[in-house]
């Protein structure tokens, strides 16, 4: 392996259970889940809010969301009005991106602690009536569903990306029976794993409060971020004196999506989309979704809720302070191809890596490549040499599920939990997105 000095260790993580379209999770929006990653990341870490200077959330499905949700984040996260945040959509690579982006910005040495990950809730998509603002002089007006628009149509060939991959399977010869086959094997590795409790180190359960709209049911608060004003601007002369007026002071008890004490409440903590009754059989009573194609919905992932998130530091940083490292973010490598073939570009960016930083497939003890359908896990393993067996050993999207901005950190996440349960080694998780390009991060744990 060629040397790289990467600097960008990650020292807690966490993430939701995966929640199918209306169900369990939700009630809470996008912001509130990711808000609960941050928080769950926060305090597996050990660390001080106050030391996290910088988030980046990834999330798909901005319409109706607010105003850079990555910032609704820090303050409903508890972190202080001082740290900064940003908000990445690369489509289904965008939580990817978004730890990407920390692993920049602390090797750069512009951050020191990060906190990254992605989110989305796909129930709460809104519809948009997209003439409404300049009026409609004659006929029908028709409601667009911005989580189709604006997350799984290809606006280049102008289809959904389920009926895109429906057609490009079959062109790649992917038979109808070994996409199920593998849509089964995602399930029935993803049940075993949460009755494992490998994603223990992963999921924080979610008590989603009944009465209380976008509520989480907590036993106290996360602890709050104190303002910390950046060490290189000084004293600056004053200008970083000022304390605001009452009416905008935050009240954070009533602002956080968190609430305290016997409130009702449902307990989410493992991913809904999960089945322990997945048969075959069942799979193949299903309706492809292109006439005469092989893509259904067995084998190929819901539309879903969640959020994932982590804490990335500089090694420098957390060995000083005694934070214990659970992996480095050591390379990273994009592509971008026609828009329609996703199930190539995890392959590629990949193989793209490999070669740039000197490693072999036999170098790389976990594989993690989104099933963003059973027939992009299958090529892109296929392409790269790797049997279907070695890839996504606790199952995947088509188990789990894909809300589709939180998915990359997802990945990511487990890619390192399963190579601390091993001891070691080296992992990739590659992903691609909409609009033809796929990414992959290479994974370290000492």
């Amino acid at each position: 392996m060629k040397d790289i000095d990467s600097k960008a260790v990650v020292i807690g993580m966490a993430r939701t259970p995966f929640g199918r379209l209306g169900g369990a999770l939700a009630p809470l929006t996008a912001t509130t889940l990711g808000a609960v990653a941050v928080a769950g990341a926060i305090e597996r870490s050990k660390i001080d809010p106050t030391e996290i200077e910088h988030v980046i959330m990834g999330e798909v499905l901005q319409a109706g969301v607010g105003q850079n949700p990555a910032r609704q984040v820090v303050f409903k996260s508890g972190l202080a009005k001082t740290v900064t945040a940003e908000t990445v959509n690369k489509v289904c690579a965008s939580g990817l991106l978004a730890i990407l982006g920390a692993m920049r910005s602390i090797n750069a040495g512009a951050n020191s602690v990060v906190a990254a990950g992605g989110m989305e809730s796909m129930s709460n998509a809104p519809y948009l009536l997209k003439d409404a603002r300049s009026g409609y002089r004659f006929g029908d007006g028709a409601l667009i569903d911005a989580m189709i628009y604006d997350g799984l149509w290809d606006q280049y060939f102008p289809m959904t990306m389920a009926a895109q991959g429906s057609k490009v399977a079959s062109e790649l010869g992917l038979t109808r029976e070994e996409q199920d086959r593998f849509a089964y094997e995602s399930h029935r590795r993803a049940g075993e794993a949460h009755a494992k409790g490998h994603f223990s180190d992963e999921i924080v359960p979610v008590r989603v409060a009944n009465k209380a709209k976008d509520k989480v049911v907590v036993e106290q608060l996360p602890k709050q971020g104190r303002v910390r004003v950046p060490a290189a601007v000084g004293a600056s002369n004053g200008v970083w004196e000022h304390e605001p007026s009452a009416e905008f002071t935050l009240d954070y008890a009533r602002y956080a999506p968190f609430v305290t004490g016997d409130a009702p409440n449902t307990l989410v903590d493992r991913d809904e989309a999960v089945r322990a009754d997945a048969s075959l059989e069942a799979m193949a009573k299903l309706r492809p979704l292109e006439k005469n194609g092989t893509v259904t919905a067995g084998n190929a992932p819901g539309v879903n809720d969640g959020a994932a998130a982590m804490i990335v530091a500089d090694a420098s940083y957390a060995a000083e302070r005694g934070y214990e490292p659970l992996a480095t973010i050591v390379d990273h490598a994009t592509v971008a191809w026609d828009s329609p073939y996703i199930a190539l570009t995890p392959a590629m960016a990949a193989r793209k890596l490999l070669d740039r930083t000197g490693l072999q497939n036999g170098d790389i003890a976990v594989w993690e490549i989104n099933e963003a359908f059973a027939a992009v896990a299958m090529t892109a393993a296929r392409r790269l040499g790797i049997e279907d067996g070695l890839i996504n050993a606790w199952g995947g999207a088509v188990a789990m599920g894909h809300p589709i901005g939180a998915s990359g950190a997802r990945i990511t996440a487990t890619v390192i939990n399963q190579l601390r349960k091993r001891g070691g080694g080296l992992g990739i998780a590659a992903i691609c997105s909409g609009g033809g390009q796929g990414d992959a991060l290479l994974i370290r744990v000492d």
